[in-house]
Protein backbone atom coordinates (compact mmCIF):
# COMPACT_ATOMS: atom_id res chain seq x y z
CA UNK A 1 0.00 0.00 0.00
CA UNK A 2 1.47 3.58 -1.12
CA UNK A 3 1.81 5.92 1.87
CA UNK A 4 -1.56 7.81 2.77
CA UNK A 5 -0.78 11.82 3.26
CA UNK A 6 -2.16 13.64 6.61
CA UNK A 7 -3.66 16.54 6.06
CA UNK A 8 -3.97 19.31 9.23
CA UNK A 9 -7.71 19.74 8.60
CA UNK A 10 -10.57 21.05 10.31
CA UNK A 11 -13.11 19.11 8.81
CA UNK A 12 -16.38 16.92 9.95
CA UNK A 13 -14.74 13.52 10.28
CA UNK A 14 -17.74 12.26 8.16
CA UNK A 15 -16.68 14.54 5.37
CA UNK A 16 -12.72 12.56 5.57
CA UNK A 17 -11.91 10.88 3.03
CA UNK A 18 -8.56 9.55 3.58
CA UNK A 19 -9.31 6.35 4.82
CA UNK A 20 -6.78 4.35 5.93
CA UNK A 21 -4.25 6.81 6.74
CA UNK A 22 -2.17 7.40 9.62
CA UNK A 23 0.28 9.59 11.07
CA UNK A 24 2.28 6.48 11.51
CA UNK A 25 2.99 6.15 7.92
CA UNK A 26 4.05 9.86 7.63
CA UNK A 27 7.70 11.33 6.89
CA UNK A 28 8.87 14.63 6.92
CA UNK A 29 12.40 16.35 5.97
CA UNK A 30 12.44 18.26 9.43
CA UNK A 31 16.25 19.02 9.36
CA UNK A 32 16.80 20.23 5.93
CA UNK A 33 14.46 23.35 6.20
CA UNK A 34 12.42 22.31 2.64
CA UNK A 35 8.85 20.63 2.54
CA UNK A 36 8.95 17.40 3.67
CA UNK A 37 6.57 15.02 1.91
CA UNK A 38 3.98 14.39 4.35
CA UNK A 39 0.57 16.51 5.35
CA UNK A 40 -1.31 17.82 8.38
CA UNK A 41 -4.85 17.84 9.43
CA UNK A 42 -6.62 19.60 11.95
CA UNK A 43 -10.17 19.23 12.47
CA UNK A 44 -12.29 22.56 14.40
CA UNK A 45 -16.02 24.18 14.64
CA UNK A 46 -14.82 27.47 12.88
CA UNK A 47 -16.00 29.94 10.11
CA UNK A 48 -15.58 27.60 6.95
CA UNK A 49 -17.06 30.13 4.67
CA UNK A 50 -16.62 31.77 1.42
CA UNK A 51 -14.38 34.40 2.58
CA UNK A 52 -10.41 34.44 3.75
CA UNK A 53 -9.59 37.82 2.91
CA UNK A 54 -8.86 39.34 6.57
CA UNK A 55 -9.44 42.80 5.86
CA UNK A 56 -13.09 41.72 4.90
CA UNK A 57 -13.87 38.54 7.32
CA UNK A 58 -15.30 39.53 10.72
CA UNK A 59 -15.10 36.31 12.37
CA UNK A 60 -12.72 35.82 15.01
CA UNK A 61 -12.61 31.85 14.30
CA UNK A 62 -11.38 32.52 10.40
CA UNK A 63 -7.63 33.22 11.68
CA UNK A 64 -7.16 29.40 10.96
CA UNK A 65 -7.96 29.58 7.43
CA UNK A 66 -5.64 32.80 7.26
CA UNK A 67 -2.84 31.92 9.12
CA UNK A 68 -1.25 29.68 7.28
CA UNK A 69 -1.57 32.04 3.88
CA UNK A 70 -0.53 34.95 6.02
CA UNK A 71 2.39 36.69 7.77
CA UNK A 72 1.25 39.71 10.35
CA UNK A 73 3.62 42.39 10.63
CA UNK A 74 4.05 41.57 14.40
CA UNK A 75 3.40 39.27 16.55
CA UNK A 76 2.45 39.20 19.90
CA UNK A 77 2.32 36.25 23.18
CA UNK A 78 -0.52 35.91 25.65
CA UNK A 79 1.20 38.26 27.96
CA UNK A 80 1.29 41.29 25.77
CA UNK A 81 5.00 41.17 24.55
CA UNK A 82 5.44 42.09 20.98
CA UNK A 83 8.20 40.59 18.69
CA UNK A 84 9.02 40.70 14.69
CA UNK A 85 6.95 39.83 11.88
CA UNK A 86 7.00 40.95 8.74
CA UNK A 87 8.42 44.25 10.53
CA UNK A 88 11.56 43.76 12.22
CA UNK A 89 11.39 47.39 14.25
CA UNK A 90 8.85 49.44 15.37
CA UNK A 91 9.50 53.16 16.75
CA UNK A 92 7.19 55.89 17.98
CA UNK A 93 7.76 59.49 17.73
CA UNK A 94 8.47 61.19 20.73
CA UNK A 95 4.63 63.11 20.60
CA UNK A 96 3.29 59.87 19.25
CA UNK A 97 2.02 61.20 16.40
CA UNK A 98 3.97 59.07 13.72
CA UNK A 99 5.36 55.23 13.78
CA UNK A 100 8.01 53.97 11.87
CA UNK A 101 7.85 50.47 10.68
CA UNK A 102 11.67 48.66 9.39
CA UNK A 103 10.48 45.86 6.96
CA UNK A 104 12.20 41.91 6.69
CA UNK A 105 14.15 42.58 3.26
CA UNK A 106 13.87 39.80 0.69
CA UNK A 107 10.22 38.68 0.94
CA UNK A 108 8.23 37.91 -1.47
CA UNK A 109 4.41 37.18 -2.08
CA UNK A 110 2.86 33.77 -3.12
CA UNK A 111 2.19 35.56 -6.58
CA UNK A 112 6.03 36.63 -6.42
CA UNK A 113 5.47 40.61 -5.92
CA UNK A 114 7.90 42.06 -3.75
CA UNK A 115 6.71 42.78 -0.04
CA UNK A 116 8.17 46.06 0.26
CA UNK A 117 6.91 49.51 2.00
CA UNK A 118 4.73 50.37 -1.18
CA UNK A 119 2.72 47.14 -0.41
CA UNK A 120 2.32 47.89 2.83
CA UNK A 121 1.10 51.13 2.73
CA UNK A 122 -1.46 49.57 -0.37
CA UNK A 123 -3.04 47.62 2.11
CA UNK A 124 -3.05 49.76 4.48
CA UNK A 125 -5.05 52.18 2.18
CA UNK A 126 -7.50 49.24 1.60
CA UNK A 127 -8.23 48.43 5.04
CA UNK A 128 -9.32 51.96 5.55
CA UNK A 129 -11.34 52.53 2.16
CA UNK A 130 -12.35 49.38 1.09
CA UNK A 131 -16.55 50.02 1.78
CA UNK A 132 -16.96 45.76 2.97
CA UNK A 133 -13.48 46.45 5.24
CA UNK A 134 -13.70 45.32 9.02
CA UNK A 135 -10.66 46.69 9.95
CA UNK A 136 -11.01 50.27 8.84
CA UNK A 137 -12.00 51.16 12.72
CA UNK A 138 -9.10 49.64 13.72
CA UNK A 139 -6.42 51.86 10.97
CA UNK A 140 -8.22 54.80 11.49
CA UNK A 141 -5.67 56.45 13.52
CA UNK A 142 -3.85 56.55 10.64
CA UNK A 143 -3.66 60.07 8.81
CA UNK A 144 -1.05 58.66 6.06
CA UNK A 145 1.39 56.30 4.85
CA UNK A 146 4.74 57.22 3.74
CA UNK A 147 7.25 54.40 1.78
CA UNK A 148 10.34 56.16 2.39
CA UNK A 149 11.94 53.60 1.30
CA UNK A 150 11.85 49.50 0.07
CA UNK A 151 11.93 48.37 4.10
CA UNK A 152 10.60 51.62 5.64
CA UNK A 153 6.90 52.64 6.45
CA UNK A 154 6.07 56.01 8.41
CA UNK A 155 2.74 56.12 9.49
CA UNK A 156 1.40 59.33 9.99
CA UNK A 157 -1.48 59.77 13.22
CA UNK A 158 -4.19 61.54 13.33
CA UNK A 159 -3.49 61.25 17.13
CA UNK A 160 -1.41 58.80 19.53
CA UNK A 161 -2.35 54.77 18.75
CA UNK A 162 -0.60 52.97 20.79
CA UNK A 163 -3.15 50.56 20.04
CA UNK A 164 -1.74 49.53 15.94
CA UNK A 165 0.52 47.45 17.79
CA UNK A 166 -1.62 45.09 18.55
CA UNK A 167 -3.94 45.48 15.59
CA UNK A 168 -0.50 44.97 13.27
CA UNK A 169 -0.33 41.38 15.22
CA UNK A 170 -3.70 40.82 13.75
CA UNK A 171 -5.72 40.68 10.94
CA UNK A 172 -4.99 44.10 10.09
CA UNK A 173 -1.08 43.03 9.75
CA UNK A 174 -2.07 40.27 7.67
CA UNK A 175 -0.39 41.68 4.29
CA UNK A 176 -1.78 40.75 0.97
CA UNK A 177 -0.63 40.79 -2.27
CA UNK A 178 -1.85 44.18 -4.41
CA UNK A 179 -1.54 42.28 -7.77
CA UNK A 180 -3.76 39.57 -6.21
CA UNK A 181 -7.09 41.69 -5.19
CA UNK A 182 -8.83 41.74 -8.21
CA UNK A 183 -8.59 38.33 -8.99
CA UNK A 184 -12.05 36.90 -9.14
CA UNK A 185 -11.38 34.16 -6.76
CA UNK A 186 -9.22 36.12 -4.33
CA UNK A 187 -11.67 35.76 -1.40
CA UNK A 188 -11.32 32.17 -1.66
CA UNK A 189 -7.74 32.14 -3.00
CA UNK A 190 -5.74 34.79 -1.14
CA UNK A 191 -2.14 35.54 -1.80
CA UNK A 192 -0.04 36.68 1.28
CA UNK A 193 3.80 36.13 2.18
CA UNK A 194 3.01 33.01 4.37
CA UNK A 195 4.26 29.76 4.37
CA UNK A 196 1.48 27.98 2.39
CA UNK A 197 -0.67 28.60 -0.33
CA UNK A 198 -4.02 28.08 -1.07
CA UNK A 199 -4.74 24.89 -3.70
CA UNK A 200 -7.21 24.70 -6.55
CA UNK A 201 -7.80 21.38 -4.86
CA UNK A 202 -9.75 22.86 -2.18
CA UNK A 203 -13.46 23.51 -1.15
CA UNK A 204 -14.47 26.52 0.42
CA UNK A 205 -16.68 26.04 3.06
CA UNK A 206 -15.44 23.03 3.78
CA UNK A 207 -12.10 21.66 3.12
CA UNK A 208 -8.92 23.93 2.37
CA UNK A 209 -5.85 22.76 1.16
CA UNK A 210 -2.82 24.64 1.35
CA UNK A 211 0.66 23.75 -0.41
CA UNK A 212 4.13 24.79 0.66
CA UNK A 213 4.77 28.26 -1.38
CA UNK A 214 8.21 28.24 -2.88
CA UNK A 215 10.82 30.91 -1.96
CA UNK A 216 9.35 31.50 1.59
CA UNK A 217 11.80 33.51 3.39
CA UNK A 218 11.73 31.19 6.16
CA UNK A 219 11.84 27.87 5.01
CA UNK A 220 11.98 25.93 8.65
CA UNK A 221 8.46 26.37 9.06
CA UNK A 222 7.58 23.98 5.93
CA UNK A 223 8.51 20.73 7.53
CA UNK A 224 5.34 18.93 5.85
CA UNK A 225 4.22 19.93 1.69
CA UNK A 226 0.05 20.08 2.67
CA UNK A 227 -2.04 21.68 5.43
CA UNK A 228 -5.83 20.47 5.24
CA UNK A 229 -8.01 22.91 7.36
CA UNK A 230 -11.86 21.68 7.13
CA UNK A 231 -14.51 22.31 9.21
CA UNK A 232 -16.87 20.21 11.17
CA UNK A 233 -18.92 19.24 14.60
CA UNK A 234 -17.10 19.73 18.35
CA UNK A 235 -18.92 15.89 18.39
CA UNK A 236 -16.16 14.73 15.58
CA UNK A 237 -12.92 15.97 17.20
CA UNK A 238 -12.42 13.03 19.43
CA UNK A 239 -13.28 10.20 17.05
CA UNK A 240 -11.18 12.47 14.52
CA UNK A 241 -7.88 12.28 16.43
CA UNK A 242 -8.72 8.37 18.22
CA UNK A 243 -9.51 7.25 14.84
CA UNK A 244 -5.98 8.68 13.06
CA UNK A 245 -7.82 10.52 10.75
CA UNK A 246 -7.14 13.78 12.06
CA UNK A 247 -3.76 15.31 13.67
CA UNK A 248 -4.34 18.41 15.60
CA UNK A 249 -7.91 20.03 17.46
CA UNK A 250 -8.36 22.60 19.28
CA UNK A 251 -10.70 21.60 22.21
CA UNK A 252 -13.84 23.88 22.14
CA UNK A 253 -16.28 21.37 22.12
CA UNK A 254 -17.81 19.11 25.72
CA UNK A 255 -15.22 20.34 28.49
CA UNK A 256 -14.67 15.89 28.89
CA UNK A 257 -12.97 15.83 25.40
CA UNK A 258 -9.48 16.61 26.74
CA UNK A 259 -9.95 13.55 29.46
CA UNK A 260 -11.16 11.47 27.02
CA UNK A 261 -8.15 11.66 24.62
CA UNK A 262 -5.38 11.82 27.29
CA UNK A 263 -7.06 8.47 29.04
CA UNK A 264 -6.31 7.11 25.42
CA UNK A 265 -2.76 8.15 25.24
CA UNK A 266 -2.95 11.12 22.89
CA UNK A 267 -0.90 14.62 23.90
CA UNK A 268 -3.34 17.29 25.54
CA UNK A 269 -1.76 20.39 25.89
CA UNK A 270 -2.96 23.71 27.65
CA UNK A 271 -3.29 26.77 24.72
CA UNK A 272 -2.43 29.49 26.86
CA UNK A 273 -6.03 31.50 25.46
CA UNK A 274 -9.13 31.23 26.29
CA UNK A 275 -13.06 31.49 24.55
CA UNK A 276 -14.75 34.38 25.92
CA UNK A 277 -18.26 33.27 25.48
CA UNK A 278 -20.86 35.88 25.04
CA UNK A 279 -24.53 37.36 23.64
CA UNK A 280 -23.59 39.80 21.20
CA UNK A 281 -27.12 41.85 21.13
CA UNK A 282 -28.51 43.86 18.25
CA UNK A 283 -28.70 47.43 19.74
CA UNK A 284 -30.71 49.16 17.44
CA UNK A 285 -34.08 47.63 19.20
CA UNK A 286 -34.95 47.20 22.34
CA UNK A 287 -31.19 46.52 23.38
CA UNK A 288 -30.75 50.15 22.97
CA UNK A 289 -31.90 50.79 26.49
CA UNK A 290 -28.84 49.40 29.12
CA UNK A 291 -31.33 48.56 31.61
CA UNK A 292 -32.74 45.75 29.36
CA UNK A 293 -29.37 44.71 28.86
CA UNK A 294 -28.70 44.81 32.17
CA UNK A 295 -31.88 42.91 32.57
CA UNK A 296 -30.49 40.19 30.75
CA UNK A 297 -27.28 40.06 32.22
CA UNK A 298 -29.39 39.86 35.84
CA UNK A 299 -31.09 37.15 34.88
CA UNK A 300 -27.81 34.61 33.68
CA UNK A 301 -26.45 32.59 36.21
CA UNK A 302 -22.98 32.61 34.96
CA UNK A 303 -21.73 29.85 38.07
CA UNK A 304 -24.09 27.45 37.32
CA UNK A 305 -22.73 27.15 33.86
CA UNK A 306 -19.19 27.18 34.22
CA UNK A 307 -19.83 24.78 37.01
CA UNK A 308 -22.29 22.06 35.58
CA UNK A 309 -21.77 22.51 31.94
CA UNK A 310 -17.97 23.07 31.50
CA UNK A 311 -16.92 21.05 34.71
CA UNK A 312 -15.79 24.37 36.25
CA UNK A 313 -13.08 24.69 33.61
CA UNK A 314 -13.73 28.38 33.34
CA UNK A 315 -14.12 31.58 35.25
CA UNK A 316 -17.50 33.88 35.41
CA UNK A 317 -16.64 37.02 34.22
CA UNK A 318 -18.64 40.47 32.38
CA UNK A 319 -15.84 41.46 31.28
CA UNK A 320 -14.64 41.66 26.98
CA UNK A 321 -11.08 40.40 27.69
CA UNK A 322 -9.89 36.64 28.95
CA UNK A 323 -9.26 36.36 32.56
CA UNK A 324 -5.68 36.48 32.61
CA UNK A 325 -5.20 39.40 30.19
CA UNK A 326 -3.50 42.40 31.35
CA UNK A 327 -6.38 44.56 30.37
CA UNK A 328 -8.42 42.80 33.03
CA UNK A 329 -9.79 44.66 35.95
CA UNK A 330 -9.38 41.97 38.71
CA UNK A 331 -11.05 44.30 41.27
CA UNK A 332 -14.13 43.84 39.59
CA UNK A 333 -16.99 41.08 40.52
CA UNK A 334 -19.05 39.41 37.44
CA UNK A 335 -22.34 40.00 37.92
CA UNK A 336 -24.77 37.87 40.30
CA UNK A 337 -27.68 36.35 39.58
CA UNK A 338 -30.85 38.65 40.43
CA UNK A 339 -33.96 37.69 39.19
CA UNK A 340 -35.95 40.01 41.00
CA UNK A 341 -33.36 42.70 39.63
CA UNK A 342 -34.01 41.34 36.07
CA UNK A 343 -37.35 41.94 36.78
CA UNK A 344 -37.51 45.19 38.03
CA UNK A 345 -35.33 46.30 35.46
CA UNK A 346 -37.44 45.36 32.39
CA UNK A 347 -40.31 47.32 34.55
CA UNK A 348 -38.45 50.47 35.09
CA UNK A 349 -37.84 50.49 31.02
CA UNK A 350 -41.31 50.15 30.27
CA UNK A 351 -41.51 46.04 29.64
CA UNK A 352 -43.56 45.21 33.12
CA UNK A 353 -44.73 41.70 31.07
CA UNK A 354 -41.07 40.88 30.14
CA UNK A 355 -39.75 41.37 26.72
CA UNK A 356 -39.04 38.30 23.69
CA UNK A 357 -36.19 38.01 21.12
CA UNK A 358 -34.41 35.65 19.59
CA UNK A 359 -30.68 34.59 19.85
CA UNK A 360 -29.16 32.69 16.98
CA UNK A 361 -26.08 29.67 17.43
CA UNK A 362 -23.83 27.80 15.13
CA UNK A 363 -25.35 24.82 14.51
CA UNK A 364 -22.28 23.38 14.77
CA UNK A 365 -21.81 24.66 17.80
CA UNK A 366 -23.21 22.02 20.36
CA UNK A 367 -21.61 23.10 23.37
CA UNK A 368 -22.93 26.66 22.55
CA UNK A 369 -26.13 25.08 22.15
CA UNK A 370 -26.41 23.32 25.14
CA UNK A 371 -25.57 26.64 27.49
CA UNK A 372 -27.92 28.87 25.39
CA UNK A 373 -30.88 26.26 26.45
CA UNK A 374 -29.67 26.96 29.73
CA UNK A 375 -29.54 31.05 30.10
CA UNK A 376 -33.33 30.42 28.08
CA UNK A 377 -34.55 28.47 31.01
CA UNK A 378 -32.73 31.03 33.59
CA UNK A 379 -34.26 34.16 31.40
CA UNK A 380 -37.94 32.71 31.28
CA UNK A 381 -37.68 33.24 35.27
CA UNK A 382 -37.39 36.84 34.78
CA UNK A 383 -40.22 37.22 32.18
CA UNK A 384 -37.61 36.74 29.37
CA UNK A 385 -38.54 34.62 26.36
CA UNK A 386 -35.68 33.52 24.45
CA UNK A 387 -36.31 31.79 21.20
CA UNK A 388 -33.08 29.64 19.94
CA UNK A 389 -32.29 29.61 16.45
CA UNK A 390 -29.28 27.22 15.10
CA UNK A 391 -28.52 28.01 11.83
CA UNK A 392 -25.13 27.45 9.73
CA UNK A 393 -21.82 29.97 10.89
CA UNK A 394 -21.99 32.03 7.20
CA UNK A 395 -25.56 33.24 8.00
CA UNK A 396 -25.27 34.45 11.67
CA UNK A 397 -23.96 37.89 11.37
CA UNK A 398 -25.91 38.64 8.32
CA UNK A 399 -28.92 37.49 10.92
CA UNK A 400 -28.30 39.54 13.61
CA UNK A 401 -27.04 42.68 11.58
CA UNK A 402 -30.21 41.82 9.54
CA UNK A 403 -32.21 42.04 12.47
CA UNK A 404 -33.95 38.74 12.13
CA UNK A 405 -31.86 38.11 15.42
CA UNK A 406 -31.83 40.54 18.44
CA UNK A 407 -28.71 38.10 19.72
CA UNK A 408 -25.96 36.02 18.53
CA UNK A 409 -23.96 33.21 21.60
CA UNK A 410 -20.85 33.42 20.27
CA UNK A 411 -17.42 33.13 21.33
CA UNK A 412 -14.60 35.50 20.51
CA UNK A 413 -10.94 34.86 21.24
CA UNK A 414 -9.59 38.29 19.26
CA UNK A 415 -6.31 38.28 20.14
CA UNK A 416 -3.68 38.40 23.70
CA UNK A 417 -4.11 42.44 22.76
CA UNK A 418 -7.57 43.68 23.87
CA UNK A 419 -7.63 46.03 21.43
CA UNK A 420 -8.56 43.01 18.88
CA UNK A 421 -11.83 41.68 20.54
CA UNK A 422 -12.46 44.87 21.54
CA UNK A 423 -12.54 46.34 18.18
CA UNK A 424 -14.45 43.35 16.51
CA UNK A 425 -17.15 43.82 19.47
CA UNK A 426 -17.93 47.61 17.68
CA UNK A 427 -17.65 46.62 14.57
CA UNK A 428 -20.32 47.12 12.49
CA UNK A 429 -20.87 43.32 11.73
CA UNK A 430 -21.43 42.40 15.55
CA UNK A 431 -22.89 46.02 16.32
CA UNK A 432 -25.55 46.60 13.91
CA UNK A 433 -26.72 50.32 13.84
CA UNK A 434 -23.38 51.54 15.70
CA UNK A 435 -24.66 51.99 19.08
CA UNK A 436 -22.39 53.84 21.43
CA UNK A 437 -22.28 53.76 24.92
CA UNK A 438 -20.97 57.87 26.21
CA UNK A 439 -18.14 55.72 29.24
CA UNK A 440 -17.43 53.01 27.09
CA UNK A 441 -16.43 55.13 23.90
CA UNK A 442 -14.62 57.77 26.12
CA UNK A 443 -12.20 54.91 28.13
CA UNK A 444 -11.63 52.83 24.17
CA UNK A 445 -11.00 56.25 23.32
CA UNK A 446 -8.33 57.04 25.86
CA UNK A 447 -7.11 53.37 25.84
CA UNK A 448 -6.73 53.22 22.07
CA UNK A 449 -4.79 56.59 22.51
CA UNK A 450 -2.01 55.22 25.16
CA UNK A 451 1.11 54.49 23.66
CA UNK A 452 2.90 52.71 26.57
CA UNK A 453 2.56 49.24 28.20
CA UNK A 454 1.76 50.59 31.51
CA UNK A 455 -0.89 53.66 30.49
CA UNK A 456 -2.82 50.87 27.96
CA UNK A 457 -2.82 48.06 30.93
CA UNK A 458 -4.41 51.21 33.44
CA UNK A 459 -6.72 52.44 29.85
CA UNK A 460 -7.84 49.14 29.25
CA UNK A 461 -8.72 48.06 32.76
CA UNK A 462 -11.49 50.50 32.73
CA UNK A 463 -12.97 50.02 29.19
CA UNK A 464 -13.52 46.79 30.83
CA UNK A 465 -15.30 48.14 33.37
CA UNK A 466 -17.15 50.50 31.48
CA UNK A 467 -18.03 46.84 29.21
CA UNK A 468 -19.78 45.43 32.16
CA UNK A 469 -21.24 48.32 33.71
CA UNK A 470 -22.96 49.22 30.14
CA UNK A 471 -24.09 45.15 30.07
CA UNK A 472 -22.77 46.47 26.23
CA UNK A 473 -22.88 42.47 25.53
CA UNK A 474 -23.11 39.82 28.00
CA UNK A 475 -20.52 38.13 28.55
CA UNK A 476 -20.59 34.86 30.17
CA UNK A 477 -17.42 33.25 31.00
CA UNK A 478 -13.98 32.77 29.98
CA UNK A 479 -13.34 29.20 29.20
CA UNK A 480 -9.68 28.17 29.16
CA UNK A 481 -8.86 26.13 26.20
CA UNK A 482 -6.76 22.73 25.63
CA UNK A 483 -5.58 21.27 21.80
CA UNK A 484 -4.73 17.92 21.58
CA UNK A 485 -2.49 16.24 18.50
CA UNK A 486 -2.11 12.65 17.42
CA UNK A 487 1.51 10.27 18.30
CA UNK A 488 4.20 11.28 16.30
CA UNK A 489 2.87 15.04 15.61
CA UNK A 490 5.49 17.89 16.51
CA UNK A 491 5.78 21.43 16.67
CA UNK A 492 1.84 22.59 16.39
CA UNK A 493 1.33 25.36 18.28
CA UNK A 494 -1.78 27.52 19.49
CA UNK A 495 -2.48 31.15 20.05
CA UNK A 496 -4.76 34.04 19.62
CA UNK A 497 -7.33 34.12 17.98
CA UNK A 498 -8.07 30.74 18.31
CA UNK A 499 -5.64 29.32 15.94
CA UNK A 500 -3.66 26.43 15.51
CA UNK A 501 -0.34 27.19 14.57
CA UNK A 502 1.26 24.76 11.96
CA UNK A 503 4.31 26.68 11.34
CA UNK A 504 7.63 24.47 11.89
CA UNK A 505 4.85 21.61 12.58
CA UNK A 506 6.14 18.36 11.54
CA UNK A 507 5.08 13.95 11.53
CA UNK A 508 6.89 11.25 11.83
Amino acid sequence: MKPCRIALVLVAVSALTVAGCTAAGQTSNSSSGSPGGGSLTVLVAADGGQNYDPQTNAAPSSGEFMMPVFDTLLKEDVHGAMSPGLATAWTYSAHGTTLTLTLRGGVKFQDGTAFDAAAVKSNIERGQTNPKSVVAGQLAAIGSVDAKDATTVVLHLKSPAGALLGYFAGPAGMMGSPRAWHNANYATHPVGTGPWQVSDSSQPGSDMVYTAAKDYWNPSAQKVSTIHIRVGAESTFVPGLTGRSVQAVMLTGAPTDGRTLASAGLPVADSGISYLHLLYLNKSGVFADPRVRAAVSAATDRKAICDSLLGGACTVTGQPVQSKSWAYDASLAAPKPDVDRAKALLAEAGHPNGISFTAVVASTGTQLQTELTAIQQMLAKADITMTISPMPVAQLLPALDGGRAQAYYSVNTGGADPAIPLATMSAPAYNPGGYSDPTLADALAAAGAATTQAARATAYRKVSAAYQDSAFNIVVLNQELQYATAKGVSGVSAHDPLVLDTAGAGVS
